[in-house]
């Protein structure tokens, strides 16, 4: 096999510095790592009952929650009921100035959404067990409740 000695000068031209590009390229992501730049958008969380949960927010820093107290689940207590009243929760923000609030899409009764640390938290929803599974009229224990919320930065 001959290679023409011009055709060989052209690729090397052409294949030295796109190779010399990739090995730059490579060794640049191989220092600096994977990128920490967080997602603008809102996040959206769910919380057990009497569980905390920390979210990642801009810098680097964290939002911690603890879901601690049902006030309401916004189910009739009653088979018979005709109409049940939103759900109120209470939410602890460790480490803020706030430490605690109450949340509820209806806002007299609580916050639809609160300021902490520079971001808002706001109800989404609450998921309770169903009424059979709760007997003889004993409470439901908080760890049956799971807490939607939305944090946006």
């Amino acid at each position: 096999m001959h290679f023409d000695t011009r055709t060989l000068a052209t690729l090397t031209m052409i294949a030295a510095p796109t190779l010399m590009f990739l090995a730059a390229s490579a060794a640049l992501v191989l220092v600096t790592g994977p990128s920490k730049a967080q997602d603008a958008g809102p996040r959206h969380i769910e919380i057990r009952g009497g569980e905390t949960v920390e979210v990642p927010g801009p810098g680097g820093r964290m939002l911690k929650l603890r879901f601690t107290r049902v006030i309401a689940d916004g189910r009739c207590a009653t088979a018979r009921c005709e109409r049940a009243g939103p759900p109120v929760v209470e939410v602890q923000a460790i480490g803020a100035t706030t430490p605690s609030f109450r949340l509820s899409p209806a806002a007299h009764l609580g916050a639809p959404f609160v300021p902490v640390q520079g971001r808002f938290v706001t109800f989404g929803e609450l998921s309770a067990p169903p009424r059979e599974l709760t007997t003889g009229g004993r409470p439901v224990p908080l760890d049956a409740y799971v807490l939607k919320l939305t944090v946006t930065p």
